[in-house]
């Protein structure tokens, strides 16, 4: 219990000290365009914002999708029981279902 202790304090003293660091270290100059809200550093071209597109919206859900499958199937590498090979199966066919929707609803989305 000590260990977990000691772990997180010094990862939490490391942290510290670097914010601490780039404080010091970063140079502090201001001027109008940083100050801007507009992350660009350009002013908008009309007041009306653009509606998103709804096709980064589904990469961004298949991005996930393919993130989070990744640490679940290294999951079940650790456990070599037939039960788990069963639940990886599942979790695989659905995997691909979710792939298969999600790029039918991206070319609907972008033939449109």
């Amino acid at each position: 219990m000590e260990t977990v202790l000691l772990y997180a304090l010094g990862i939490f003293a490391g942290v510290f000290v670097l914010y601490l660091l780039g404080i010091m270290v970063a140079p502090y100059a201001p001027n109008d365009v940083k100050n801007d809200h507009f992350e660009c550093g350009l002013p908008p071209s009309s007041d009306v914002p653009l509606k998103a597109n709804f096709g980064y919206f589904i990469f961004a859900i298949a991005f996930i999708i393919f993130d989070m499958s990744g640490l679940f199937f290294s999951l079940f590498v650790f456990d070599n029981t037939e039960y788990s090979l069963k639940i990886a199966m599942i979790f695989g066919i659905l995997l691909f279902a979710a792939v298969t929707i999600s790029m039918k609803e991206y070319r609907h989305v972008k033939s449109s």
